[in-house]
């Protein structure tokens, strides 16, 4: 047995004190241990690995401490080749600090006995029903999505980290323990009664999710063979509509019609953007070093710049239909002629989506506005995006709702179909598997509905006065 003994300079405490280690190895096994002894690190002798004796600094305590170790941890490597037993890390450790104890106890002949004291046998306690979750989740981090060929999201994974938070808060104030046998219909009312009750919220969509979430966890839990009461599969998850924002016509051209270049423009930025106090501002031509104001002209340009680059970005999602991460991401050789072919970062869908111009959608117009910066991708990528586009929806006076990238998937889907396009085109366009999934996408224009029935309601009152009139 080679004992050695460190100073653990990385740990050092606040007066200074550097924590002394010991390295026990034996049979090509290493094993660090902490002394509980502390030392200073200038009162250390390195090459006796022990505490010089300084007035005041129990030297001598501190040495027989580490020197009962070693003897401790001679002492049971002999036992262990007396007995011929190979002792593992757990072993050893147990039988070092056992003889140590002894040999403090003053019981020298007990700490050198030739005999090995066997690990208690501890019994392990099966895992808990959170404890399980957990192990769950970490195989969803590791699972590959067989549509994508990559890992789950990380929005997917944090979403289901909060219901086991959830669950977690439900068990410790429900009534009876949280156990696989017990999560029957019983439970799911309770759960349901303390989710919309408490902190977590009042969304039925979000209960649901955490509905969805357990189902698969259980689904999971029942293929391991564990005590799963079936009644799971009967828990509802709810579902309701929420309609979809999306701009309408009108508000698609006022957002692509918006001039970043008028005083107007120039002003609000100023304004808003404006940081530094007005009198260190007045000192910052004669000050060498000092930053330069944020409504400098120069900054304000800039500013105005990535606020026009922003409104370009949605209007490409509009225009396309795209998630923000394809629209970043599309790039000419996506462009074949009057389509763009490319394939869904989320779904590894093939997607064809019409690029041509109207007095609506002008993909083509928008791509070639930025062709002169020869860039790899059609629209330069804008860092930060949430942060200009309210400026942005400021600026072209829309106040429906809050203006996002996601609003521009939504715009073009029920833009498209107000238009007339079949919806298993769209579909096409969109990446869309299911329609249950393209109708979240779908969103209401009332005034465009309306005009819809006024015009068939005329037809129909049109062709009502003929039949009358031939008749006659």
């Amino acid at each position: 047995m080679e004992v050695t003994r460190q100073l653990r300079l990385d740990a050092l405490t606040k007066k200074g004190l550097a924590p002394i280690q010991l390295t026990f190895c034996w049979d090509r096994l290493r094993l660090r241990l902490g002394s509980g002894e502390t030392c200073d690190p200038k009162h250390w002798n390195p090459k006796r690995e022990e505490v010089k004796p300084v007035p005041g600094n129990f030297a001598a305590a501190t040495n027989l401490v580490l020197e009962r170790y070693t003897q401790a941890a001679q002492a049971a490597e002999r036992a262990a080749q007396e007995t011929r037993t190979l002792l593992p890390k757990e072993q050893m450790l147990a039988e070092i600090k056992r003889r140590y104890q002894l040999l403090t106890a003053g019981d020298e002949a007990q700490a050198e006995s030739p005999e090995v004291a066997p690990l208690p046998v501890v019994e392990a306690a099966p895992p808990t029903f959170l404890e399980y979750y957990d192990q769950w989740l970490g195989e969803q981090t590791r699972k590959t999505s067989h549509k994508t060929g990559q890992g789950l999201s990380k929005s997917y994974l944090d979403s289901l980290a909060n219901t086991r938070a959830v669950l977690e808060d439900f068990a410790g104030r429900d009534t009876q323990p949280l156990a696989f046998p017990a999560v029957d219909h019983a439970w799911y009312a309770r759960f349901r009664e303390f989710f919309y009750q408490g902190s977590w919220g009042t969304s039925v969509n979000t209960f649901g999710k955490h509905v969805r979430h357990l189902k698969s966890f259980l689904a999971w839990a029942e293929d391991r063979e564990l005590p799963v009461n079936r009644k799971y599969r009967k828990f509802e998850a709810p579902d309701e509509y929420i309609g979809a924002d999306a701009l309408t016509q009108a508000e698609l051209l006022r957002l692509a019609a918006v001039d970043f270049h008028t005083a107007e423009a120039r002003a609000y930025v100023q304004q808003q953007f404006e940081q530094l106090d007005p009198a260190l501002q007045a000192q910052a031509a004669t000050k060498k070093g000092m930053r330069v104001s944020q409504a400098d002209p120069r900054r304000v340009a800039e500013r105005l710049r990535m606020l026009e680059r922003s409104r370009d970005k949605v209007l490409l999602c509009c225009y396309l239909g795209l998630r923000i991460s394809d629209a970043d991401k599309l790039s000419p050789r996506q462009l074949h002629g009057d389509l763009v072919k490319l394939k869904a970062t989320k779904t590894r869908k093939d997607c064809y989506i019409p690029y041509f111009d109207d007095d609506v959608f002008r993909p083509v117009a928008l791509v070639q506005k930025y062709a002169a910066l020869h860039l790899a991708t059609c629209l330069p990528v804008v860092n930060g995006l949430s942060d200009y586009l309210p400026h942005v929806q400021h600026l072209a006076g829309l106040t429906r709702f809050k203006l996002t990238s996601k609003i521009g998937r939504k715009t073009f889907v029920t833009l498209k179909i107000s238009q007339g396009v079949p919806r298993a085109q769209v579909m096409q366009a969109t990446g869309h598997r299911t329609e249950s999934s393209f109708n979240r996408y779908l969103g209401v224009v009332e005034e465009e509905l309306l005009a819809t029935f006024r015009k068939t309601a005329r037809t129909v009152d049109k062709a009502a006065a003929e039949k009358r009139s031939d008749a006659a």
